[in-house]
């Protein structure tokens, strides 16, 4: 071993001294390796900087690892000290102890301490106290603080309090520990976020699954029948479900853009563990099942609702979509595509922001690239799209337009129907350079709703305020005196066209919903009756 490289032949990993022209790869590898692990973001790669500055740091035993030219996994080491009355005695301590996360299952953690370990008992170092995982350190030699008369200056002897004997006398050590200074100086939320837009985009988040060791966080990219795919970084993991998941009900599954714990396993299927609480939740009847409910898409802040100003377009279709969004808590913004084959966009516009005052609307031509200035507002690193619409509406030419490149397939449009062919067949998620995430469904022609009176009422908050305008409040809107709906559409301010869409779909609704209650009923019947056999 030399104590400025050492080779690993297995995966071509080499062990040596940082340099400056390493810094910013060794802070990203850091930042990577602490993202959202035990809150939303992380400060560690701001430690790292900080930590080169400061007179307590011992670049001559700290390490990074490097595999195929790129810095995978860096620990660093500084001084410390054991506080005894007015006695102090110094020790060294490390941190962080970072490798890039898709390295996993490699040794690189290991490979790093074991050297470094080494190199600090030459120095002759007394010994190592931390704060660590406590799974993790004892298979590297560490013990429990418990017991042995040392203990953190302020959290006492908790289990990730560990220490590390490297020369003799560190036994006989008794008192208080003491990190460096410069730990104390990386809590400010507006440093960290200003130093952070040094690196890529990645989106902060505050989950209750956080404090993660073990287990993986990632985000479900594509779903068909029971098999999964998880995006983890740059990778796509194949994944299945614990077992019991299998009890679950079917909102409990994971859905395209559910945020899930996993166990990662680089050879074969990682096994997802949990769903991590959701923002939002897309869902509608599943036509092939009447009734039963679809649960579609989960986390998406912007519902874009693509339908093509030629014969696709349908009022009562974007009507019927806006109640989804708004039910799911999703923004629903229509995208009126094709604009260029439209002698009067204006008036389509206008149409359809009758249909909710919750709804945005624009007109583009991803052809002509008109009106596409108006969609980068929602197009925010961190903000995840979810496409919704028919078949030929021009969902892919938009996000290829908008994104600059070719990343979707788009079909040819059926010149008998004006219709178009299905490019999507599954729901799939993508992330874009910048930090925006597109979901992308299948086209749906056709689409119901179910249990869903909220976003109903939301899509038509006009009417229902009028009904509790109403003389009487148990008023059906047909030969009653003061009914304020008749009143209404006698005005012009109501026009029956959206009132008969409303009752249409608040009809739909009720009738529905008691389906799905009756097949679900019978489903879990027939589960409970095949687990008994």
């Amino acid at each position: 071993m030399s104590n400025n490289i050492s080779n690993n032949n297995k995966h071509n990993i080499i062990i040596r001294k940082e340099t400056k022209e390493d810094y910013y790869a060794t802070e990203l590898c850091t930042l990577r390796a602490f993202w959202n692990i035990h809150g939303p973001g992380c400060n560690e790669h701001l430690m790292v900087h900080k930590l080169r500055k400061s007179p307590d740091y011992l670049p001559e035993i700290s390490r990074v690892a490097e595999l195929d030219g790129r810095i995978v996994g860096v620990v660093m080491y500084h001084k410390a000290k054991i506080v005894d009355g007015e006695n102090e005695t110094e020790i060294i301590t490390f941190g962080p102890l970072a490798v890039e996360p898709t390295c996993f299952n490699m040794g690189i953690g290991s490979m790093l301490m074991k050297e470094t370990l080494a190199l600090a008992k030459e120095a002759r170092y007394l010994g190592i106290a931390l704060c660590g995982e406590p799974d993790y350190y004892p298979k590297l030699g560490f013990v429990r603080g418990k017991g042995s008369g040392l203990e953190h200056n302020a959290f006492g002897t908790p289990d990730p309090f560990m220490i590390y004997k490297l020369n003799d006398g560190f036994e006989n050590l008794r008192g208080k520990f003491y990190e460096a200074e410069v730990f104390e100086e990386c809590d400010d939320e507006e440093e960290i976020a200003e130093y952070t837009k040094k690196f890529p985009y990645y989106k902060p988040l505050k989950l209750s699954c956080q404090w993660l060791h073990a287990e993986k966080l990632g985000r479900i990219c594509e779903v068909q029948k029971n098999s999964y795919t998880i995006k983890f970084w740059e990778e796509e993991i194949p994944a299945k479900l614990k077992g019991s998941f299998f009890e679950a009900e079917s909102d409990q599954l994971p859905l395209v853009g559910d945020y899930v714990t996993f166990a990662y396993n680089p050879y074969g299927e990682s096994v997802i563990l949990s769903v991590c609480e959701r923002t939002s939740l897309l869902k509608r009847p599943d036509q092939a099942k009447t009734g039963v409910m679809q649960y579609m898409v989960a986390n998406a802040d912007y519902a874009f609702i693509v339908t093509s100003l030629n014969e696709d377009y349908s009022y009562n279709r974007i009507a019927r979509y806006v109640s989804v969004a708004l039910q799911g808590d999703v923004k629903p913004v229509v995208i009126l595509t094709k604009s260029d084959l439209c002698d009067n966009p204006e008036h389509y516009v206008e149409e359809v922001q009758g249909v909710s005052d919750k709804v945005t609307v624009h007109a583009i031509s991803a052809l002509h690239e008109t009106g596409m200035e108006a969609l980068q507002e929602y197009f925010v690193p961190g903000t995840t799209i979810c496409l919704m619409g028919s078949s030929g509406a021009g969902k892919s030419t938009l996000i290829n337009a908008l994104s600059g490149e070719e990343i979707m397939k788009t079909g040819e449009i059926r010149q008998s129907d004006s219709t178009g062919k299905h490019t999507t067949t599954y729901r799939k998620l993508f992330e874009l350079e910048n930090g925006v995430t597109i979901i992308d469904t299948p086209g749906m022609r056709e689409i119901g709703i179910a249990s869903n009176d909220e976003g109903v009422n939301e899509t038509f908050s006009d009417i229902a305020e009028l009904e509790c305008m109403c003389r009487f409040s148990n008023c059906r809107h047909e030969s009653e005196p003061g009914c304020a709906i008749k009143a209404a559409i006698e005005s012009g301010e109501l026009s029956q066209e959206r009132y008969d869409l409303y009752l249409s779909l608040s009809n739909e609704n009720v009738k529905n919903y008691a389906k799905k209650k009756e097949i679900s009923k019978w489903i879990k019947a027939e589960k409970k009756a095949r687990r008994r056999k």
